[in-house]
C-alpha cells in the first residue's frame, strides 16, 4: 500500500467495500429469502420481525427518495444495516455462520467488531475525505477475508448442484436498469428473458447506442468460461466476447423486436443446454425506423 497514490488507495479501498456490500447483501437475500420467503415483513410467532423497525424504515425512506436507483428492497440495505442484520446472534448462528465461519471461527461477536471497523473508512470515501494508512490495510485485509469466506460457501453449494456451472445473476442496460436473476422470465431449457419492446420509453432508433453488462456468479472465476454475444437481425460492427455489449443501433435493427443474446458457456466438455451454451439470456427491445 505504501508504493501506491493516494488516489490509488482510495480507489482500491471504494472498490472492496462497494464488493463487500454486495457480497453480504448477496448473502442476506438469498439465504433469508430461502427461509422465510418475504424476510422484510415476516414475524415469527410471538409477532417479533426478524428485521428490525429502524432498518426497514431506513431502507424504505431511501426506496422513496431514489426510486429508479433501487430495483428491489434488499438493494438498499447499507453496509452498516448488513452488518446488524447479519451479527444478529439467532441469525448469524441460524443462516450466516457456514459463509462466515472461514473469516469469522469465533461467532457473530468478533464478527461485528471487525466488521464495524470498515463503517468509519467507507463513510470518509462516501463523503471525499480522507482515510489512514491503516484504515486502508484494514479496508483491503477485513473485506478480502470475508469475500474469500462467502465464495468459498458457494463453491460448495455449487458442487452439490446438479449442474455446477455459470450462471447470469444480474443485467444492467444503458437506461440504467438492472434486473436480478429473479426478475426475469424464463426461455429455452433454463436461461432468461427480459421483453422491453413493448416498453415505448425504451424505443430507440438509428443512431442510438444500446449497451449491455452482465453480471456471472462470481464464485466462478471470469477463467472458467466464455461470454458472447449475438442477434437474429446481426449487429453492424464486431460486438466483442465479454461482460458488457456496446451496440451501434442502425436501420438493420429496426423492427417491433430487436434481440440481443447473450451465451455464456465454460469450458468444461459438458454443458448444461441444448444449444450448447450453460446459461442464455436474450433481451428484446424495438427499435423504430429513423425520423
Amino acid at each position: 500500500m505504501y508504493n501506491l497514490s493516494d488516489s490509488e488507495i482510495r480507489n482500491t479501498c471504494k472498490e472492496r467495500l462497494e464488493s463487500l456490500e454486495y457480497w453480504l447483501r448477496r448473502l442476506i437475500d438469498v439465504q433469508l429469502s430461502d427461509a422465510y420467503g418475504d424476510f422484510f415483513n415476516y414475524s415469527d410467532e410471538k409477532g417479533n420481525r426478524i428485521i428490525k423497525n429502524k432498518i426497514i424504515e431506513s431502507l424504505e425512506s431511501r426506496i422513496i427518495k431514489e426510486p429508479q436507483r433501487y430495483s428491489r428492497k434488499v438493494d438498499a440495505i447499507l453496509l452498516d444495516d448488513e452488518i446488524d442484520i447479519i451479527c444478529n446472534p439467532k441469525l448469524y448462528n441460524d443462516h450466516f455462520k457456514g459463509a462466515l465461519e472461514m473469516a469469522f471461527p469465533d461467532g457473530p461477536n468478533v464478527a461485528r467488531t471487525f466488521l464495524k471497523r470498515l463503517v468509519d473508512p467507507r463513510n470518509r470515501l462516501a463523503h471525499a475525505n480522507p482515510i489512514s494508512q491503516r484504515q486502508s490495510e484494514q479496508v483491503v485485509c477485513y473485506t478480502n477475508d470475508v469475500i474469500e469466506s462467502i465464495k468459498e460457501f458457494y463453491r460448495k453449494q455449487n458442487m452439490s448442484e446438479d449442474y455446477n456451472v455459470p450462471l447470469i445473476l444480474k443485467l444492467i442496460d444503458s437506461y440504467g436498469n438492472v434486473y436480478h436473476r429473479d426478475q426475469f422470465g424464463n426461455v429455452h431449457d433454463g436461461g432468461i428473458i427480459k421483453n422491453l419492446s413493448n416498453e415505448s420509453q425504451f424505443d430507440l432508433r438509428p443512431g442510438d447506442t444500446l449497451s449491455l453488462e452482465i453480471e456471472v456468479d462470481p464464485s466462478f472465476s471470469p477463467e472458467e468460461y466464455d461470454i458472447s454475444w449475438a442477434s437474429a437481425k446481426g449487429f453492424s460492427h464486431d460486438v466483442p466476447n465479454g461482460q458488457k455489449a456496446v451496440i451501434n443501433i442502425t436501420e438493420k435493427q429496426v423492427g417491433k423486436r430487436f434481440d440481443v443474446q447473450c451465451r455464456v458457456t465454460s469450458k468444461k466438455q459438458w454443458h448444461r443446454m441444448s444449444l450448447g451454451a450453460d446459461d442464455f439470456l436474450i433481451y428484446y427491445i424495438r427499435v423504430l425506423p429513423p425520423l
